[in-house]
């Protein structure tokens, strides 16, 4: 679901952070970009079966480091170290360390455990996730609404 990913990514990175400069833009777009890794991966492969290499730890953190190595310190560099910090707080969000051989690939072996191309519709009928979905929406609400309750310092 994707307001719940939007929304607790931004409530996150403000919690941990504490940074009311960040560009929210980069938030929502980092924390997509896992699903979308995934996804073009997919259409690459094709079959029965997607891998889920972009919600393994592994590629979050060679971009990182990649970032860190080759652009100084600056706001260009802030930018993409945004991208990468809201790509691990999808990882948070969506629970993937309780699934070993995707969260830990390839440390628990190379064989990556893949999804099923129609289980996005299967799940998409469980209660807890439109809970979440509709929290998503409420944060979303107050945190871009006109008076702004959440846009104030963060304490």
């Amino acid at each position: 679901m994707i307001l719940w990913q939007v929304a607790g990514t931004i409530f996150l990175f403000r919690w941990i952070f504490r940074d009311p400069k960040v560009d929210v833009r980069l938030l929502a777009l980092g924390t997509l970009i896992p699903d979308v890794v995934d996804f073009v991966l997919g259409l690459f492969v094709g079959g029965v079966t997607v891998p889920r290499i972009g919600h393994s730890l592994l590629l979050p953190t060679l971009v990182a480091v990649v970032i860190l190595l080759s652009t100084r310190r600056d706001r260009r560099r802030r930018n993409l170290m945004t991208l990468v910090v809201a790509w691990l707080f999808h990882l948070v969000l969506q629970g993937i360390w309780l699934n070993g051989p995707v969260f830990l690939w390839p440390v628990l072996g190379w064989e990556l455990a893949p999804t099923l191309p129609g289980s996005i519709w299967s799940r998409a009928a469980e209660p807890w996730r439109w809970v979440k979905e509709v929290a998503g929406v409420l944060y979303l609400w107050a945190f871009l609404s006109p008076n702004r309750p959440l846009q104030g310092p963060i304490r």
